[in-house]
């Protein structure tokens, strides 16, 4: 496996969280990516991917693909071998790059050339270009040269807060921040794609999956429940299957074999319908 991978330059921070290049073998055909409060823009340099809805029908993706903020999980298909750059955005990053985009973009996987200005025209230069650090620079530099747009400074107290204490109220939030209740919510779906309630829900999501990963053995699940901020057991069930298709005992036991690296890439040998998700 060749992976490189760099921080956000300071110029693009609080838009791009981090840049990749990954070129590897898949682990398995497919491969359950959970849903995540964050956008990943793809420049894929090798076969296609497809993507799969929850009757098991697949579509090819573009070969530049953006996947906005998910509020559910998606099935792919990955090449062989797997070779791409990428890179994420934070949760107001898409809408820094494109006002309005976040929207369109929220629970799909588009052409991202036909998104985001000029990115289909780079995508043809990192596709010659053999040095993964080169074709870091190249979407690097991009990025930095584009006109960012300013994110209402009420949403991106809202984000912070959010990233940390998921069970504050939105309500309580905006009468801190100094705007009504729902101003907050309709300013922070536009700029993010998502409401603020179910991006916290997103949140503690992955404050429970990092948890369990983060020690050895079978998870105590009441106490890493209470930990990431879920109420009771039930409350984790239903989140769970609501943004991963699986119980917390079933995702554990797929994951285990595979390590922390899986732990929102799931691989599967078979593509799960509704019924079997």
């Amino acid at each position: 496996m060749i992976y490189a991978e760099r921080p956000s330059p300071p110029a693009l921070a609080g838009v791009v969280t981090r840049f990749w290049c990954l070129e590897a073998t898949p682990i398995r055909q497919f491969e359950k990516i959970l849903p995540m409060p964050l956008t990943h823009v793809i420049v894929n340099l090798s076969a296609p991917y497809a993507i799969f809805d929850r009757r098991g029908t697949g579509r090819i993706v573009p070969d530049v693909f953006v996947s906005g903020m998910q509020s559910e999980y998606l099935v792919i298909e990955s090449p062989d071998p797997i070779r791409h750059i990428g890179f994420e955005l934070s949760p107001t990053g898409l809408g820094a790059l494109v006002p309005g985009a976040p929207r369109t973009a929220a629970g799909q996987v588009l052409d991202a050339g036909q998104l985001i200005p000029g990115l289909a025209g780079l995508a043809v230069v990192v596709r010659d270009l053999t040095d993964p650090e080169a074709a870091l620079d190249a979407i690097e530099s991009y990025l930095e040269a584009l006109v960012l747009h300013p994110v209402e400074a009420a949403v991106t107290a809202a984000v912070e807060t959010l990233a940390t204490h998921t069970e504050r109220p939105i309500g309580e939030i905006a009468q801190r921040l100094g705007v009504s209740h729902r101003g907050l919510i309709a300013s922070f779906s536009h700029a993010t794609g998502m409401t603020p309630k179910r991006f916290a829900q997103l949140v503690r999501f992955h404050h429970l999956i990092d948890a369990v990963h983060a020690r050895a053995g079978e998870p105590g699940w009441a106490e890493l429940a209470v930990g990431a901020g879920y109420y009771d057991q039930p409350h984790v069930i239903r989140q769970f299957r609501r943004f991963s298709g699986w119980t917390p005992t079933e995702y554990y036991r797929l994951v285990a074999e595979h390590g922390p690296d899986a732990a929102r890439f799931v691989p599967l040998d078979q593509v799960p319908t509704q019924a079997s998700a």
